[in-house]
């Protein structure tokens, strides 16, 4: 079978730059700021832990014996570093560093009361109400301090991976796209796309080898430090292995990126079987216990918010009401689960005959080709824009929350002429409630494109957790006072 030859393109940056400690960017200086910034924690860790234990110990235990307190400090300590809660894969990106952080924290405390009562020795509980609970939260913070900083200097291109992209270009362009529009999540920088063309997996030696030359030179002009492998299906397993020798020579991290997308890692397992990874991807099941959970969590979530809201509430429906003619709220149908049909409530914040000038308007919508969206649409009144920047007019839609028919976090609820344009896989956002909030409000609101906001209602569809929702809500405090994409 022959090859076609491999080619190098769109290569971002050829000549080494200089990263913010002034060296030549590349492997070694991927290296040189991921051991400085795990000093960084294991100083910060010790410096917590050592003042959370010395503190409790003065305070509640100053007749204990001191061997204990130092005992639990070095456990601590010790299962942070064997719980590898400083990994540089997990730093600064998702849940997994705070995660390992907790279990780190709790097997410390197990093993010494363990180790306590199995000698028979005076157990002292204060160290349970006091440096378990105090200790973990100061640990987090501090992690979150330091991650704050981290994206911090992300942002400003230091501290990053500079990584080539390698594969077919469909698949590379996809990558690509991720990469570069979350790189204040992941550190990471596109310096090179390397597009292989043809099937290699036949390849004899010497094809192969000039495939990983490729790449190595690639790599090596690009100044980079990590390789993203699009599609192990290009090469043999024996070019991997070799392309995964070259790169180790070189000190460049190999990371192969699997066909899955869109799929959140909660769903994905994997084992072994005769060498060979297998991945399991679990279908997304929103039944049982997580139905009983999220509507527990949307129950108590939206009475309290009701509650203690109320006397904003009140205030709200007086300005709506003394601003223009009309009722304080608005209803309006819309499509909720499974198609089922609701009124859905707002605070009025356009002309009582909005509806009726709507036709006229339409051409001159700023949506994204589906929705209807103007940055100054003449029908809003004044008191009706203060309360769309922040948000406000939703907040009745907790009533909804409480009768069933909508969710606190979830796809946005559409209208019924949405509903009738939508494709076979769109209609995939009716399999949960609507939300007041969702991915499509903490990610840009009215500046997303119709495709962009399909894709993340669905994300959410297929992946929900409860520490997903909670984080959603979290984040759209943050969107609605930016106000960034609402009108």
């Amino acid at each position: 079978m022959t090859s076609q030859p491999s080619s190098a393109v769109n290569i971002a940056s050829a000549e080494p730059r200089l990263d913010w400690m002034g060296s030549p960017a590349g492997p070694a200086s991927a290296r040189r700021w991921q051991r400085g910034y795990a000093r960084r924690l294991v100083v910060t860790d010790l410096t917590v832990i050592a003042g959370v234990l010395t503190v409790v110990h003065l305070l509640a235990l100053p007749e204990a014996p001191v061997v204990t307190t130092a005992v639990l400090g070095v456990l601590w300590i010790a299962a942070l570093s064997v719980s590898r809660s400083r990994d540089w894969r997990h730093i600064g990106a998702d849940v997994t560093e705070y995660r390992r952080v907790l279990v780190a924290t709790l097997t410390s405390f197990g093993l010494l009361f363990t180790a306590l009562v199995a000698l028979d020795l005076a157990v002292t509980r204060e160290h349970l109400i006091w440096s378990l609970p105090i200790g973990t939260i100061a640990v987090l913070m501090a992690r979150w301090l330091w991650r704050r900083m981290l994206h911090a200097q992300w942002r400003r291109g230091k501290w990053t991976h500079r990584a080539v992209v390698v594969g077919n270009p469909r698949k590379v362009r996809h990558v690509v796209s991720a990469v570069r529009g979350s790189k204040t999540v992941t550190g990471t920088t596109v310096t090179a796309i390397h597009e292989v063309q043809g099937d290699h997996t036949g390849a004899d030696v010497e094809t192969r080898e000039r495939v990983v030359a490729q790449i190595v030179d690639v790599v090596t002009r690009s100044a980079a430090d990590l390789v993203l492998l699009t599609e192990t299906d290009l090469f043999s397993a024996q070019g991997v292995r070799e392309l995964g020798w070259a790169l180790d020579a070189l000190d460049v991290n190999l990371v192969v990126v699997p066909s899955i997308t869109e799929t959140a890692g909660s769903r994905i397992t994997s084992n072994m079987v005769a060498g060979v990874p297998l991945l399991h991807v679990a279908y997304p099941r929103l039944t049982g216990t997580a139905r009983l959970t999220k509507r527990t969590f949307d129950v108590v979530f939206s009475a309290l918010a009701l509650l203690m809201l109320a006397p904003l509430l009140i205030t709200i429906a007086l300005w709506v009401r003394l601003d223009s003619p009309g009722p304080v709220l608005f209803r309006q149908e819309r499509v909720g689960i499974n198609h089922s049909r609701f009124s859905m409530l707002k605070f009025r914040s356009m002309v009582v005959d909005a509806e009726e000038h709507l036709s006229l308007l339409e051409e001159r919508s700023e949506g994204n080709g589906v929705l209807f969206k103007m940055r100054r649409d003449p029908r809003v009144t004044r008191i009706g824009a203060v309360l769309r920047r922040l948000s406000l007019d939703e907040l009745p839609q907790f009533y909804n929350v409480l009768r069933g028919e909508m969710s606190v976090v979830g796809p946005r609820p559409p209208l019924p002429r949405e509903v009738e344009a939508y494709d076979d896989h769109t209609h995939r956002r009716l399999l949960v409630k609507p939300g007041i909030t969702g991915l499509w409000q903490v990610a840009g609101r009215s500046d997303l494109s119709w495709e962009e906001s399909v894709r993340l209602d669905l994300y959410y569809v297929e992946n929900w957790t409860l520490l997903g929702d909670i984080q959603i809500v979290l984040r759209t405090a943050r969107a609605v006072f930016g106000g960034a994409g609402a009108y």
